[in-house]
């Protein structure tokens, strides 16, 4: 069984397609979405195309859906991600926001070539605690403490890497969206061994229409996906 790992959509809808439109060059029998999926300029059009695949893809929650489905009970946080959460929950269906709702927190399968892998949005422990390329690895053992999967997919922070830690390998499949350090939509594909993938798409024609459009902050959002910031060393 070949897998696909699409992690951080962030409302990115022109890169949502491209990764959509590669995958079906694969052989894959699952596609798992791990979390994140609308807080971001386009987050309508990401969940009219993601919702016809709810039947068919794996759904995991993330922290920043959480927040949207959950926004009328925001309280202590920064007005831009107020602002933001509310203005994307405004953009939704209510069957949407009830679907983002239930998302559980961890998906499971096993994969030939990897046996049991674990898919959570940050760490096994929170959604909203990263594990970084750069991570100390004392503290990320502390984060799998008690994890029986060997192998644990992640997002939450936006940049791949395919780590070795003790007995656990870690895999970050990085940002479709609002990605780091690559110019491309960035997701995973699990077919015996790991590809860690970078799907390009048109930059400048997904900025324009961000810029088209109602988000807040939206001049933001097309800068970050015309120039990815490079995190990192």
């Amino acid at each position: 069984m070949s897998v696909a790992a699409i992690y951080d959509i962030h409302g990115n809808y022109y890169a949502l397609k491209a990764v959509l439109k590669e995958i079906e060059q694969y052989d894959v029998q699952r596609v798992v979405i791990g979390g994140d999926l609308v807080w971001g300029p386009q987050p309508r059009e990401v969940m009219d195309t993601l919702m016809k695949y709810k039947d068919n893809f794996n759904f995991i929650m993330g922290n920043a859906d959480r927040e949207v489905a959950f926004s009328n009970k925001e309280e202590k946080a920064q007005d831009f991600v107020v602002d933001l959460n509310k203005w994307c929950a405004e953009q939704l269906t209510d069957t949407q926001i009830g679907f983002l709702k239930t998302l559980p927190e961890s998906y499971t399968i096993y994969i030939d070539g990897f046996e049991e892998v674990l898919f959570v949005h940050g760490s096994p422990r929170s959604d909203t605690e990263a594990i970084r390329f750069d991570t100390p690895e004392e503290e990320v053992l502390e984060m799998v403490q008690g994890v029986k999967e060997n192998i644990i997919v992640c997002g939450h922070t936006h940049i791949q890497f395919n780590r070795f830690i003790g007995n656990k390998r870690i895999i970050n499949a990085g940002s479709v969206g609002l990605q780091s350090r690559a110019k491309g939509a960035c997701w995973l594909l699990l077919d015996k061994k790991a590809y860690l993938k970078v799907t390009e798409y048109n930059f400048e024609e997904a900025a324009n229409s961000i810029l088209l459009g109602e988000c807040p902050f939206k001049e933001d959002f097309a800068e970050h996906i015309l120039n990815p910031p490079h995190v990192g060393p």
